[in-house]
């Protein structure tokens, strides 16, 4: 790292370069800051476990799962690319009970039609044109003549009428049951029994417990699993963002790989991102690998009493430090301010001349 005297004679020099006077800059009346710029990720590994009962419907070949003792010191590898989710299940040694139904064959009796395969029905129904009223004007339906000669004037659903075959009434029944008042059930055909719609005429369902298979799988399964966390990094200490295109040239940054269960970057890392890191790099809950990935530098900013509408940068780059220029603040207020000024003259002169 560049010290003070360093980045204040790279300035002067700067300066003189641009024909200015180096002498002009002295070092009483300058102001150093340093500034650290990261950029990069950190991805963690983190894993969970969970052990639950489990239960399958006829058999499941389980022999190609890892067995487990305790679940929670059970050991498996790091992770080779703490990127990559992972999800490795496991079985309890001791746990798995694979047993007969108590059905036998893997069905039960139909409950809807009690094991006999068809269900009772009505073997007629209500009429659908006249829904047993009025389905014969002279007989109601009964075969007995009742209803006097004038008989009451159907309405429009009625308006169609054929001869009873109950009474013989000539143009007094309704076409859909000619006077009965009830047709054959469609379902049953009359016959006072249809097929179960449960059972397809069985007597029995397949049993809900071993789905029809007569067996089932009962077993403590085990869960680890691993999924990435990742932490993105761009921070530039109190500069703006743009400042991360200010260091453009090859070598200007120092990059930082470390991978493993606790990396953290070497001894011969800058002191500097070493703190920044520290409360970044702490562990979490269920980290089990983890891989640093970054590029950093630090800029100095240097102000001067003297020249105090300007702002310098000074990189340490690989051909030696390099200087950036920039408005200051209070440069960019004073523009900001004579651009309003402007404007507010330009408003008043069109006022005036209109």
């Amino acid at each position: 790292m560049l010290s003070d005297d360093d980045v204040l004679a790279a300035v002067r020099r700067d300066l003189k370069e641009g024909g200015a006077s180096g002498a002009a800059f002295p070092a009483q009346g300058a102001r150093v800051t340093r500034h650290l710029l990261v950029e990069g990720e950190i991805v963690r590994c983190v894993e969970t476990r969970e052990e639950a009962p489990r239960f399958r419907q006829g058999s499941v070949d389980l022999s190609g799962r890892p067995e487990y003792e305790d679940l929670a010191r059970h050991r498996v590898p790091a992770p080779r690319d703490p990127a990559v989710a992972s999800t490795l299940k496991l079985v309890r040694r001791g746990s798995v009970d694979a047993r007969l139904c108590t059905c036998g064959n893997g069905r039960v009796r139909c409950e809807r039609c009690h094991g006999a395969g068809d269900l009772a029905c009505r073997k007629y129904v209500p009429c659908e044109r006249c829904r047993g009223l009025d389905s014969c004007l002279d007989c109601d339906g009964t075969g007995r003549r009742a209803r006097k000669a004038d008989r009451p004037k159907p309405d429009e659903e009625t308006a169609e009428r054929v001869g009873c075959r109950k009474c013989g009434a000539a143009g007094a029944a309704c076409a859909g049951c000619r006077g009965s008042g009830r047709q054959r059930c469609a379902e049953c055909g009359g016959s006072g029994s249809r097929p179960c719609p449960d059972c397809g005429e069985t007597g029995t369902v397949p049993h809900d417990h071993c789905g029809g298979t007569g067996r089932y799988v009962r077993w403590t399964e085990g869960v680890i699993a691993r999924k990435p966390l990742v932490d993105a990094i761009r921070e530039s200490s109190s500069l703006p963002d743009r400042s991360f295109g200010w260091a453009d040239r090859p070598g200007d940054w120092t990059r930082v790989e470390a991978e493993g269960p606790a990396a953290v970057p070497g001894d011969d890392a800058d002191a500097d991102l070493v703190a920044w890191l520290e409360p970044r790099l702490q562990p979490h809950a269920g980290e089990v690998g983890r891989r640093v990935s970054l590029r950093h530098l630090t800029l100095a900013r240097v102000t001067h009493a003297d020249h105090p509408h300007r702002v310098y940068y000074v990189i340490a780059g690989p051909d030696g430090p390099r200087v950036l220029s920039r408005r200051s603040p209070r440069r960019k207020r004073q523009y900001a301010a004579a651009a309003f000024l402007l404007l507010v003259l330009l408003a008043t002169a069109a006022v005036l001349l209109t």
